[in-house]
């Protein structure tokens, strides 16, 4: 929505009439994000610690999870910028793109930007993934301990890093830590810990007072530690909230299917933005607005999004594991 209204539907016409506000909510969603991740890898991963070969197996499931879908996105942005919204698209920036290789923008910033730009943070989920991958064989404790240790050592190691080389800056960022909030309430919840009701609210209003009293920190894209107190907190707080107990949600088969092409939403929004630019003011007899732009960009986003999730990505994963004799089974459909 934050996207699709400011950083397209705004140029359209006279714009939205909105001011942007400077507030943390959406680099609190992307650190919701990455602590979901933490959770989630925690949780689907149960059966596969310490078993023999397991590492080869959680990289390549994961692999195939991620990667394809994002290099598809790409490649129908580069098509798009190549054809009907005429864009540069250098190659070999492209390139490192689809390998996940960090390099500084053009515009000076201390973000590291891929081609398909909302494909920063899949950096740090590829690193995340790495890691645990890396100590899933050695047993459940052991292995979710050293995860932590490597998490925090790598942040650690960020006090020594100057902004110099793009995949060692990036590499050290502190939002690390926010996989590491997601993995320990998959532990405690997995304990059997469950927070009251009255404290889950608690957390909710206490998101009040963090996003007033943190100030916005001078440079959102290094990252740092103030950065993480102004829109880390708040998602730490509200992701207690959420997975800190059970949560009965209305229409719930719903809320999965929305999770199930969230994924193919992340990937597609830019992409189709982009086209959606060109269609509308194609538009004949209608004079087009921004609100209308941005109402009818969000539905056909959906409406891609869970096309492409139900007929390109299920299937693609599906086969792309099958081929690595990795079945897709219900318990690690993740």
């Amino acid at each position: 929505m934050l996207h699709l209204a400011f950083a397209f539907a705004d140029h359209v016409g006279d714009g939205l009439g909105l001011v942007r506000r400077t507030g943390p909510a959406g680099q609190m969603a992307v650190m919701l994000f990455f602590i979901v991740s933490g959770y989630v890898m925690v949780t689907a991963a149960r059966g596969q610690f310490g078993r023999p070969g397991a590492t080869g197996r959680f990289w390549l499931r994961r692999f195939n999870r991620i990667m394809p879908p994002y290099w598809l996105a790409s490649l129908l942005l580069a098509l798009i910028f190549l054809t009907i919204q005429p864009r540069p698209v250098p190659l070999v920036p492209f390139l490192k793109s689809l390998a996940l290789l960090p390099f500084w923008p053009d515009d000076g910033g201390l973000r590291p930007m891929p081609f398909l730009w909302v494909g920063w943070t899949l950096f740090y989920e590829m690193t995340f993934y790495f890691i645990f991958g890396l100590f899933i064989g050695v047993g459940r404790g052991r292995g979710i301990a050293l995860t932590a240790a490597a998490l925090l050592g790598l942040v650690a190691a960020g006090f020594a890093v100057w902004p110099v080389n793009a995949f060692l800056f990036a590499v050290t960022r502190p939002v690390l830590l926010m996989f590491l909030a997601g993995m320990g309430l998959a532990v405690w919840r997995e304990a059997g810990g469950t927070a009251p009701g009255w404290m889950r609210a608690l957390a909710v209003l206490a998101m009040i007072p963090a996003v007033i009293l943190v100030d916005r920190p001078g440079d959102t894209e290094a990252m740092g530690f103030d950065y993480l107190a102004w829109c880390g907190l708040p998602a730490v707080l509200l992701g207690f909230a959420v997975l800190g107990g059970p949560l009965r949600l209305p229409a719930a088969r719903q809320v999965v299917a929305a999770g199930d092409m969230s994924y193919a939403l992340y990937l597609l929004h830019v992409p189709i933005a982009w086209f959606w630019l060109w269609f509308w003011n194609r538009l004949p007899f209608f004079a087009p607005g921004a609100w209308d732009f941005l109402l009818s960009a969000l539905i056909v986003t959906y409406l891609a999004g869970w096309l492409f999730y139900r007929r390109i990505e299920r299937p693609m994963t599906a086969a792309l594991n099958r081929l690595a004799g990795s079945p897709h089974e219900r318990d690690q459909s993740v």
